[in-house]
């Protein structure tokens, strides 16, 4: 799980350049000197043999975009701008209706492959959220959920 991980963190890190900080696992606690944020967070594994030679593992990863919401406190609802913001970095579309190269869901998309026996396999759902993380803190949240798979030899 974690190779899968940081493989992803290296993919996003390398395309996302306007985004803080890329933590591995949920910060909690986050500075807002920190946002935009992205925290990669492992869900679970299944272990599945494929035959007497090769077992695969499936991470369920979620890569999650995290903003401060306070910033848009005060803006009129129909402005959403908050909202937008996240579609737009999570998963915005070109005049065409492509995912852009320049979102998560793109990077992810264009790297379906990250090495030769690790490959996302599917991204099952994104999901939008409100989350207090402190007193002080609140953030709008955009989650994209994940599989990817390792075929390793036994």
């Amino acid at each position: 799980m974690k190779k899968s991980i940081e493989k992803l963190r290296e993919k996003l890190k390398a395309q996302l350049k306007d985004i803080k900080n890329i933590y591995i696992g949920d910060p909690i606690l986050i500075p807002t000197s920190c946002l935009p944020c992205i925290s990669i967070d492992p869900v679970k594994t299944e272990t599945n043999i494929i035959d007497n030679q090769r077992d695969s593992h499936i991470h369920y990863i979620s890569v999650a975009l995290i903003i401060d919401a306070r910033q848009y406190f005060g803006k009129e609802p129909k402005e959403m701008v908050g909202t937008s913001y996240l579609m737009e970095k999570m998963e915005e579309e070109d005049a065409d209706g492509n995912i852009k190269e320049n979102t998560i869901l793109g990077v992810l998309r264009d790297n379906l492959t990250l090495e030769s026996n690790r490959t996302i396999q599917n991204i099952s759902t994104i999901d939008y959220t409100v989350r207090s993380r402190s007193e002080e803190l609140i953030t709008l949240e955009a989650v994209a959920n994940l599989q990817v798979e390792y075929i390793v030899n036994r």
